[in-house]
């Protein structure tokens, strides 16, 4: 039977700029997932969305940090281009104290073009500079009097203090295509899986990595395998798309649209609908009987050893989130123990 751990996690949107209250919130909603058996958290980054998706995920990891006991956290992922390395080092680094060495760093290239210019990057720079990022940060959380010279930043006989716990903090890198895939295996020790590809897709996109890896010395079967959903149990599936089919739609329809190809979804009264067939076999939305259907055709496709939910969604209530993460550990979680 297939077994992996559960984690939650957040980007904290609020459509209705609460952000006073959703904040405090969603750190207190995150000592109740781990009383619940969740074991990890992650957020990722954004900025200037109207609705506020955290633009400071390190800041939030922290708190998140602070109210927990044991649970891993992580970026999920950090917008490595639009940033100085040395400063991701040394945000990981004190990361990893506040969790007794349980911090993931997860990177990627990013996409929207108003971040790029807003940070007065060349978007067309991003993979040369993630490439160069992650090369640089992994020396400097590992290595003392560490010497660079890049085509973008350089140091010198540089040491990141505080020193981590972890000997090699591990670092996860987000991609859908084939040579984000590659980059992966080559750069990275995890592949950040998006939340969107179906099971199907996910098994194609399994050989791309499996075979890369196998170029670098590295087999599918010793990686760390973390699957991200988009996730909502209910009592039935019928309430949980009541419950949560509005604010999935804004959020896929809108913010996603661009490279999950719903952009041009359907409007009006068939928006929903159009919005349920699509996230059929890619997202956890359902009973719990439906969830653990869903989740076992993943398992089939990727054999993930972790699987990360999203719950709450720009406009849904916190209440409503926590209650579809009470179920899920009541009543899909067992089933994978």
């Amino acid at each position: 039977m297939a077994s992996f751990d559960f984690g939650v996690h957040y980007s904290c949107q609020s459509p209705t700029e609460d952000w006073k209250t959703l904040y405090p919130e969603t750190v207190e909603q995150a000592q109740t997932a781990e009383s619940l058996g969740y074991s990890s958290f992650s957020v990722a980054e954004h900025h200037f969305f109207e609705d506020g998706w955290v633009p400071a995920p390190s800041v939030m990891l922290g708190a998140i940090a602070g109210a927990t006991e044991r649970a891993k956290v992580g970026t999920n992922v950090t917008i490595l281009p639009l940033h100085n390395p040395i400063s991701v080092a040394e945000r990981a680094a004190v990361l990893d104290l506040l969790t007794g060495g349980n911090f993931r760093l997860g990177v990627s290239i990013g996409w929207q073009d108003h971040e790029f210019e807003a940070f007065g990057i060349d978007k067309r720079e991003r993979v040369r500079r993630l490439e160069e990022g992650v090369e640089l940060v992994r020396k400097l959380l590992t290595e003392r009097s560490v010497t660079y010279d890049g085509e973008f930043h350089s140091v010198e006989d540089m040491t990141v203090t505080p020193r981590p716990v972890q000997d090699a903090i591990p670092i996860w890198i987000g991609g859908m295509a084939d040579p984000a895939i590659r980059r992966a295996a080559g750069l990275g020790d995890v592949w950040s899986i998006s939340p969107f590809e179906s099971p199907e897709e996910l098994r194609d996109r399994r050989e791309t990595y499996t075979d890369a890896l196998e170029k670098y010395g590295r087999t599918f079967d010793e990686v760390h395998v973390p699957l991200r959903r988009e996730a909502y149990v209910a009592e039935d599936d019928e309430t949980a798309w009541e419950e949560v089919g509005e604010a999935l739609l804004r959020e896929h329809a809108e913010v996603y649209g661009d490279i999950e190809g719903t952009d041009a979804m359907e409007t009006g009264e068939d928006a929903l609908e159009s919005l349920r067939e699509h996230a059929e076999d890619r997202f956890l939305v359902g009973s719990p009987d439906t969830v653990i259907g869903q989740l076992e055709r993943f398992h089939d496709a990727i054999e993930m050893d972790e699987v990360l939910v999203r719950t709450h969604f720009p406009g849904l209530e916190m209440e409503h989130a926590e209650k579809a993460l009470r179920i899920m550990a009541e009543d899909v979680m067992p089933h994978f123990e």
